[in-house]
């Protein structure tokens, strides 16, 4: 069984992407990565006898270990602040900020991108939320239309009147949700956004990262309310979350 562990788990994983992607009826962001991670550990087991035969291969074993286990524990840190980040505040708002998830079909929400939208009818309907909702993601190269219009159609369709949606459609990234969505709250308030209170609606986790942005691009007065990932999706979603924190820690 042990002799054969790289072989198994490089199948499971590939098999696990290949589910994913079937269910969600759409690619899966991340899923390509961690394929190739499994058919690297496919390929490993075939060719680590060869392997053996070279100098070095102790050595290069080793140092891969210790990486390895390096990682690891800086990959079980960042997920414990993803974690634990608070992510249910239910209090009133100015504004309910959802942000963009992709589509299907390129024209609906993709199923992460409706649970999000689930989440913004709750704080409405359910915790009597009476902000306005600004939908926030622009059109993919492989959209129809922008995310923007269609979490507002899927909205209208839900019984939000219309005045009360505002779109913002230019946005390509999650700092960019925050830049140009920030435009269309000052513009549609009237004040500045250290003067207004707004709930961040996206995913439980993708919350911790876009607290981080949000400060970053200027708002002071906000808090978190989070939809939860679909149980399948959960390993591929909170490991891309991890990478993507780093990144946007040093980057955006």
């Amino acid at each position: 069984m042990k002799k054969n562990a790289d072989l198994i788990l490089g199948i499971l994983i590939i098999l696990y992407v290949v589910t994913i992607n079937i269910l969600s009826g759409a690619r899966i962001a991340f899923s390509l990565p961690i394929a190739i991670l499994g058919i690297i550990f496919t390929i490993y087991h075939f060719v680590k006898e060869k392997l053996k035969q070279f100098k070095n291969y102790v050595k290069l074993i080793s140092f891969f270990k210790i990486m390895m286990c390096v990682g690891i524990i800086c990959f079980i840190g960042i997920e414990g602040f993803i974690i634990a980040y608070p992510k249910y505040k239910k209090e009133n708002s100015d504004y309910i900020l959802v942000l963009g998830a992709g589509l299907i079909d390129g024209t609906s929400p993709s199923l992460i991108l409706q649970d999000r939208l689930e989440a913004a009818l709750k704080c409405i309907n359910k915790y009597n939320n009476t902000g306005y909702i600004v939908v926030s993601g622009g059109k993919g190269n492989d959209e129809n239309i922008s995310e923007a219009k269609a979490m507002s159609n899927y909205l209208l369709k839900k019984g939000i009147p219309e005045e009360k949606i505002i779109i913002e459609d230019k946005s390509k990234n999650t700092s960019q949700n925050f830049i140009y969505s920030k435009e269309k709250i000052e513009n549609h308030s009237g004040k500045s956004l250290d003067e207004i209170n707004v709930k961040i609606v996206t995913t439980d986790f993708h919350a911790f990262r876009s607290s981080i942005l949000a400060k970053r691009n200027g708002y002071e007065n906000f808090e978190n309310y989070s939809s939860e990932t679909i149980w399948y999706l959960i390993p591929a979603m909170y490991t891309r979350e991890a990478f993507a924190l780093v990144k946007s820690v040093i980057f955006d």
